[in-house]
């Protein structure tokens, strides 16, 4: 290997003769091809459109090196995240932990698997999905990903099955040292008229920086009813790079939420295909950030059917010197007749220095159809605070019940009682001056 790669990682020639090894002529050849187009690929730089707030400079300039520990070494840590009436799935810098897991008693009609078994042999769903891109994909990231994962996990929900519980899959970063990158994989797989309800949690405890590219594929059928959750929660010095690429069926519905309040910088990439008539699509998301943080939200709704409905709500939370940029795009077909679709980013400043880059999009070729699409960005109403302190409220317990009201709106919209607390415990810890 002689030519210059897009990132520097350390042993890199070792680690690909190790995956020449990989089970399956399919994915062999899947992550040769990946490799070689991953190392052909530029960075993405603020000179891209799809980039140009957000600087990967600190990424570019580091050497990284691939996590080769997965065991988990925060346990104390880790309890406060596992709830005994959950499906817990845990994986350890992106390797499925079956003694954490809760693999051995399932509900029927699920079924939970490492990775790279499923693709070990031939699934043709599985390599159908991941094979394609999406038109929001980061190709560098992807790609990378592609190459270089070590394992993950596999979920199929059967046909007309209803999952109770919710399964919780935990990707834990642990015991790395600075300047690891670890490449979380899930693939989701929910059948012809199931039900279920998903959460999809990145944690780390190391006080280090390190890179998480993660990324999340997830086929819902006909019929189907899914609510799925992701919340980054990584460790403040830790960069992570999110793609989740959803394709709908018809009639299917999808309750989605992004959750992001841990990590440096973020990037997340969400692309929901509409590929059936009559699907309801929620897609929402809540961002609570201080310091220095940075979160880019960049989320594409492609809608290729009619008859079809689409709701979308992200709200940011910004203290400190903190920075958020959202793009969202819904894209209705010139096929998807009676489209209605709304889209909405709201913001609310706490910090004098905390800084919004929005731009929603809406780009419409059907003329039968309901579009709109706005964003707001403000601080909190003096007036406000003071008719608060006029009832003998201070001045800091006005700005947090007034904070408190912009967040509790849009925790209100997730129905999981379940996700619905590990989200608001988690801005608890966030967010001391907001006491929710």
């Amino acid at each position: 290997m002689t030519q210059q790669m897009p990132l520097n990682i350390d042993g890199l020639e070792q680690y690909q003769s190790k995956l020449e090894n990989t089970s399956g002529a399919w994915l062999k050849a899947f992550r040769q091809k990946s490799f070689d187009q991953w190392a052909t690929m530029a960075m993405p730089t603020q000179r891209d459109e799809e980039w140009k707030y957000l600087s990967l400079a600190d990424v570019v300039n580091r050497r990284f090196q691939i996590a080769t520990r997965h065991q988990l070494v925060e346990d104390k840590q880790f309890a406060n995240y596992r709830d005994k009436n959950d499906i817990n799935i845990v994986l350890v810098n992106g390797v499925l932990w079956g003694e954490l897991s809760d693999l051995k008693i399932l509900p029927l009609g699920l079924t939970i698997s490492p990775l790279n078994a499923a693709l070990a042999h031939p699934h043709a769903e599985i390599q159908d999905t991941i094979s394609k891109l999406t038109p929001n994909d980061t190709k560098a990231f992807l790609w990378m990903n592609q190459a270089l994962f070590l394992d993950g996990v596999y979920i199929q929900v059967a046909k007309n099955a209803v999952i109770e519980p919710l399964v919780h899959i935990i990707h834990v970063t642990s015991g790395v040292a600075p300047d690891t990158i670890v490449f979380p994989r899930t693939f989701i797989s929910v059948g012809e008229g199931a039900q279920v309800n998903i959460l999809e949690s990145y944690i780390g405890f190391e006080p280090v920086p390190y890179l998480s590219n993660a990324v999340t594929d997830m086929r819902i059928a006909e019929n189907a009813v899914v609510g799925y959750c992701r919340a980054q929660a990584e460790s403040h010095q830790a960069i992570h790079i999110g793609t989740t690429r959803i394709w709908q069926e018809k009639a299917s519905s999808l309750d989605s939420f992004s959750f992001n309040h841990g990590g440096t910088l973020t990037r997340n990439n969400l692309s929901i295909l509409i590929k059936g008539e009559g699907t309801n699509t929620i897609m929402n998301g809540l961002y609570g950030l201080d310091g220095n943080q940075q979160v880019d939200n960049h989320t594409l709704l492609d809608i290729q059917f009619p008859n079809c409905t689409a709701y979308q709500l992200y709200k940011g939370l910004l203290n400190g010197a903190s920075r958020a940029i959202f793009n969202g795009k819904i894209y209705v077909h010139a096929i998807a007749q009676k489209t209605n679709a709304y889209q909405l980013n709201k913001h609310l400043l706490l910090g004098k220095q905390a800084r919004v880059d929005t731009k929603p999009q809406l780009e419409i070729f059907a003329d039968d159809v309901k579009c709109t699409h706005g964003a707001t960005i403000g601080q909190l109403s003096q007036d406000e605070i003071f008719y608060l302190q006029s009832r003998c409220i201070p001045a800091q317990m006005a700005i947090q019940l007034l904070s408190k009201g912009f967040i509790d709106d849009i925790l209100n919209t997730i129905k999981n009682d379940s996700i619905r607390g590990k989200l608001s415990r988690l801005l608890l810890k966030k967010f001391p001056e907001v006491k929710l």
